[in-house]
């Protein structure tokens, strides 16, 4: 019951204010944003919620326009929990920069599996990759694989 009433004031917050008329939209810059993103992290390391504050350091939020912030995650799991966090920060980013219309965008760019190089001809042929000198040196060397 409990995540579906925080699912449900998450969307409320996520949609601009009615009577925007009477809410404040002034714009804000990069630098204020992650100044006030930065505040909220440290709250968070302050209260021992370190989960939370490393999910606000995963990357910088960027602006795409003028009421809405872009944030890129590298997992789902890492999307869901920070929309969850969002119930609160909204009302305290909104406030704080002065703009009741803003939204937050959470993007998941998963990254590349690392390729693991375990026999010894992978291995010569990463150092190939980052070296071509060192196939003439174990010519000269007369080395074998």
């Amino acid at each position: 019951m409990a995540s579906i009433r925080k699912k449900k004031e998450w969307e409320q917050q996520q949609k601009p204010a009615e009577k925007e008329g009477e809410l404040a939209n002034d714009p804000f810059t990069q630098e204020q944003l992650e100044q006030y993103w930065k505040k909220w992290q440290e709250q968070k390391t302050e209260k021992r919620e370190q989960n939370l504050a490393s999910l606000f350091q995963l990357s910088q939020p960027k602006i795409i326009n003028e009421n809405t912030i872009e944030y890129t995650v590298p997992s789902p799991l890492n999307k869901v929990e920070l929309e969850r966090e969002f119930v609160y920060f909204l009302p305290y980013i909104r406030e704080g920069l002065n703009n009741y219309a803003i939204q937050i965008k959470v993007q998941v760019k998963e990254t590349e599996e690392k390729n693991f190089i375990y026999t010894p001809e992978e291995k010569y042929n990463r150092l190939r990759e980052i070296n071509p000198a060192i196939d003439e040196l174990r010519r000269k060397l007369d080395l074998d694989l």
